[in-house]
């Protein structure tokens, strides 16, 4: 394809435009990541087409599992409650699958890491100002354009993808003797996190350093044993969350907390698992969390809540869980295959052949990952998962960065072709 061999560099600065992007477009309108995500995966597709089947074989795990997953999926549509919505999810999943695989792709082949990893700190730079203006002003840079109110969570996505990166990136800039730069960037995005409204990204955020610092003693059998766990909490899952609610001390904290939001998380998961035991083989059908039949209706508050807060219900629209999610909606089967996903992410990076301090650091954003995804959004949530898999094309690119001998003290990595011309006009 020698088109498309041309058209590279170009695929390579729209590589780099995207990953700029990303956290400013999380900060302002969350929604966009799934788009961009989808423009990232053309790019990288046009990336990685020139060199044939190569860049795809080591990748066809990944693809058979969400293969899989996408096709358990099409066929609970038949039985779900909304089956027009669980069709337009499968498309829209298999959109954003694809994508994805692309950027995993690509990773490798991007020629210029050094200047991919440039437009990234430059954007998380653009991204901590938006969020710190968007936080004091209450939402004046997009109140005119948007139709909803602004309120403080909505700065929680951005709040998790600082979360999600800021390890990896500090230790890869660190590596790169940008000692400088990672602190400037470093301490106002931990700032951000720590001073902002979002409780999952900080919780996350600080067990992703407690996980740092045991892969770093351990790896290998810290990795083993995550993935044993992460299997077990999903598989289990119906047996975990749902009976919390059961026990005095957690309800009562709980109750009497000045946020209810843990409360109603408390009670949502009770309700969930109601569901779950109605159908636990086949599920209630793809993206069906919405439909569920009483979801909808209003929880009576406890009498330690404060006075005046509006009704909530049984299910707003997902469980904030997603091992629960993944049971209501496709049941075992669904299950078992979220749960090999996510230990083979746990050994993958077990046996990654990375520096001790990056894997630590990449392990540690697992974590953060891992706690938010018990808490906070939903499964299918498409700026979510375009968001995960940005990020995991900026951890791959950046391992590279991480794991190479630093040769000049530039922003900018010159091409092995530039290089190879550049030293025969010298000679």
């Amino acid at each position: 394809m020698p088109a498309v061999s041309r058209a590279r560099p170009g695929f390579e600065l729209g590589l780099d435009l995207c990953v700029f992007l990303f956290l400013p477009l999380l900060t302002l309108f969350s929604r966009g990541a799934a788009p961009l995500a989808a423009v990232g995966g053309l790019c990288a597709f046009g990336l990685a087409a020139p060199e044939g089947l190569a860049p795809w074989r080591k990748l066809w795990r990944p693809a058979a599992l969400f293969a899989a997953l996408l096709l358990w999926g099409l066929l609970s549509a038949f039985w779900a409650v909304d089956s027009g919505r669980s069709l337009v999810m499968e498309a829209r999943l298999l959109g954003l699958f694809a994508a994805g695989l692309a950027l995993i792709a690509a990773a490798p082949l991007v020629a210029a890491p050094e200047r991919l990893l440039a437009w990234f700190c430059a954007g998380l730079a653009a991204a901590v100002m938006l969020t710190v203006i968007q936080y004091a002003t209450l939402g004046a840079l997009t109140d005119r354009f948007l139709r909803h109110v602004f309120d403080e969570p909505a700065l929680n996505q951005v709040e998790n993808g600082f979360a999600l990166l800021l390890l990896p990136l500090t230790v890869t800039l660190v590596s790169r003797r940008r000692v400088v730069t990672a602190v400037l960037l470093a301490v106002p995005t931990a700032g951000v996190i720590f001073l902002l409204v979002g409780d999952a990204a900080r919780v996350g955020f600080v067990a992703g350093i407690v996980g740092a610092l045991l892969i770093y003693l351990q790896r290998r059998w810290f990795t083993r044993a995550a993935a044993a766990l992460a299997a077990l909490t999903v598989l289990f899952a119906p047996l975990i969350f749902p009976p919390l609610i059961g026990i005095d001390a957690i309800r009562d904290r709980a109750e009497h907390l000045a946020k209810i939001s843990l409360w109603h998380r408390l009670e949502i998961w009770s309700f969930v698992g109601a569901r779950i035991a109605e159908h636990p083989l086949l599920g209630w059908g793809l993206d069906s969390s919405r439909a569920i039949p009483g979801g909808t209706a209003f929880i009576p508050f406890p009498s330690a809540a404060p006075p005046g807060l509006p009704g909530v219900t049984w299910l707003p629209l997902h469980p904030h869980n997603v091992t629960l999610q993944i049971w209501l909606e496709l049941g075992l089967p669904g299950a078992a295959l979220f749960a090999l996903f996510i230990a083979r992410l746990w050994l993958a990076l077990g046996a990654a052949p990375w520096p001790r301090f990056y894997a630590a650091a990449v392990g540690g954003s697992l974590v953060s990952a891992c706690v938010v995804a018990l808490g906070s959004y939903g499964l299918w949530q498409e700026w979510w998962i375009g968001s995960e898999f940005l990020t995991l094309f900026l951890i791959l690119v950046m391992a590279r960065l991480a794991g190479e001998p630093v040769r000049k003290r530039s922003w900018i990595s010159v091409s092995p072709s530039l290089e190879r011309g550049a030293a025969r006009s010298r000679r």
